[in-house]
């Protein structure tokens, strides 16, 4: 199950239209603070989560994540802050990667692909 975080509707739910109609199983939430109840209820296998959000933004999200699920969720910020600044930053403080907005779907597709393949079974 893939948990897509944004506050944007449209970005949120074309990407939840995307990831179901290549079969996977998604959920979503549009602030962090739904994101970390969700995450507890349902152990999502990745994350997918923009990083500028009213209230909690997905750094601070990110950090409880990390606390709780450790390095073995892939969590992958997704923005349209200019990569250039951004994917150093969001790497360094615990992200698994970074997906600049706008975004390619098949991009986006090969990335989820990549982490589910490479997460460890538990």
């Amino acid at each position: 199950m893939i948990l897509i975080v944004d506050d944007n509707d449209n970005v949120r739910e074309m990407q939840v239209a995307v990831l179901e109609s290549a079969n996977y199983s998604v959920r979503d939430a549009a602030d962090g603070i739904k994101a970390i109840a969700l995450a507890e209820e349902v152990c999502p296998e990745l994350v997918l989560m923009d990083i500028t959000m009213p209230g909690m933004t997905g750094y601070q999200v990110l950090e409880i994540l990390r606390e709780r699920h450790g390095d073995a969720l892939p969590i992958i910020l997704v923005s349209a802050l200019p990569e250039s600044e951004e994917r150093d930053i969001a790497i360094s403080r615990g992200a698994t990667d970074y997906i600049s907005k706008p975004f390619d779907i098949p991009s986006v597709l090969s990335c989820v692909k990549q982490y589910l393949q490479v997460r460890p079974t538990v």
